[in-house]
């Protein structure tokens, strides 16, 4: 079977999570650009990072597996791979939109698995448009199939709305770079997700692009990418699990996280569990961080528009909150790997919480006893990570979808069983 059963226990010990996915595809995909190898170290390989990296080989990409790190020679040319499947990946599907259009000529058609065809595309697909790229939505309805014709990007002005994705930013700002003229950017407030968009901005410095920010316009210059090495630093996506997982079983985890001086939207998580009660301990001096909890959590508002990522484990802490809690900022969660909205509101009523959805925002009153019960997490990675902790505290908590976390942790099940969990695959 595709589930675990949690059984109540306390986590204990230190460990370090994986290194960050949205780093990852950032590093691969100007990688991909530049005019010289890079080093990439400490990559996260996963199913949504090798759906990046099975498409930079079919750009033409030479890609070593070294020790902890990968050597990446980008071609000297695209070559125009005619279809990719990028699975389930949103953040490839509109990265990859964008650099299609430098592919010299012919047409490419991005595709993915039947949740990735509801993504929505036409924001990126009109300020294409503008910028002298042809491109389609095979359907013509906004989503995938995705048809892009090469040729390159003329450059130019256009706005988009910073409302659905910030990854429709981060792909035109990593792809315009290699435009024939300079490139202006508007956006449209409300911006969501974006310190995404600040990551995107120091790996391009890193890489040697130049772009500048005035106010919501964004200015790219037309520049050469390369970058000897870059480091991935460790995700704080990833870490929010090991960090709930600590506080919902009143243990204390010890979390190592490299370049911690990255920009990251998930490090908000650190001032979501202070704020609800946790008690957190951050050595500098050894890049770690201790969270611990006696179960004391109290509720509050919560706006997570810039850390969208964030809603399933700050919902599964709101079931344990002595009071209730608002999530807003949230709307836009509904284009993820599923409608975590929705999703979040439905199953985790079925614990006993008290949930009103509203169109950008969820009311959870916690229940007073969480109630036995089988939770789906619909294939969705972060769902299944998140709901799987509530039985750390709680028993009788089974979570189908246990297949889908190597979208982004691979080894979750086995991280929460090396510090005392109790995740017991069901066979």
């Amino acid at each position: 079977m595709d589930s675990v059963t949690i059984k109540p226990s306390k986590l204990s010990g230190i460990i370090k999570p994986p290194n960050s996915k949205s780093y990852t595809h950032r590093a691969l995909c100007l990688s991909l650009l530049s005019n010289s190898p890079t080093i990439i170290v400490d990559p996260l390989i996963s199913r949504d990072t090798n759906a990046t990296m099975d498409s930079c080989l079919k750009f033409g990409s030479e890609i070593n597996n070294l020790e902890s790190s990968l050597e990446f020679i980008p071609p000297s040319i695209l070559s125009n791979p005619g279809k990719l499947n990028v699975e389930n990946s949103g953040t490839t599907l509109r990265f990859l939109t964008s650099i299609s259009a430098l592919v010299p000529t012919g047409e490419i058609t991005i595709t993915g698995d039947s949740s990735l065809q509801t993504r929505p595309m036409q924001p990126l697909i009109d300020s294409l448009h503008d910028l002298g790229v042809s491109c389609q939505s095979l359907d013509n309805d906004g989503t995938p199939p995705i048809i892009v014709h090469g040729g390159g990007v003329q450059g130019g002005n256009t706005e988009i709305s910073g409302s659905i994705s910030s990854q429709f930013v981060s792909s035109m700002l990593i792809s315009c770079s290699q435009a024939k003229q300079e490139t202006n950017i508007k956006l449209i407030e409300p911006i969501v997700s974006e310190p995404y968009i600040d990551s995107t901005l120091f790996m391009i410095d890193k890489f040697g692009g130049l772009v500048t920010r005035n106010n919501n316009v964004l200015t790219i210059q037309p520049a050469e990418y390369s970058c000897n090495k870059i480091h991935i630093p460790s995700d704080f996506s990833a870490a929010a699990f090991l960090f709930t997982g600590a506080i919902l079983s009143r243990g204390k985890v010890t979390v190592i996280m490299d370049g911690q001086e990255m920009p990251q939207a998930d490090k908000n998580i650190l001032n979501i569990i202070s704020q609800m009660g946790a008690s957190i301990d951050i050595d500098s001096q050894n890049s770690s961080i201790a969270v611990s909890s006696e179960g004391n959590l109290s509720g509050g508002n919560f706006d997570l528009s810039s850390c969208p990522d964030l809603l399933p484990v700050v919902s599964v802490l709101s079931l344990f909150c002595s009071n209730s809690v608002k999530i807003t900022g949230i709307e836009h969660t509904k284009y993820k790997e599923s409608n975590r909205m929705k999703l979040v509101s439905t199953e985790l009523q079925k614990t006993g919480a008290t949930i009103a959805e509203y169109e950008d925002s969820l009311v959870i009153e916690p229940p007073n006893s969480i109630k036995s019960c089988r939770l789906n997490s619909y294939d969705d990675h972060r769902l299944f990570m998140a709901f799987s902790l509530i039985g750390l505290y709680s028993e009788g908590i089974e979570v189908i979808g246990r297949k889908s976390i190597d979208v982004s942790y691979p080894n979750f099940i086995d991280d929460i069983n090396s510090l005392s969990g109790k995740m017991v695959i069901n066979q």
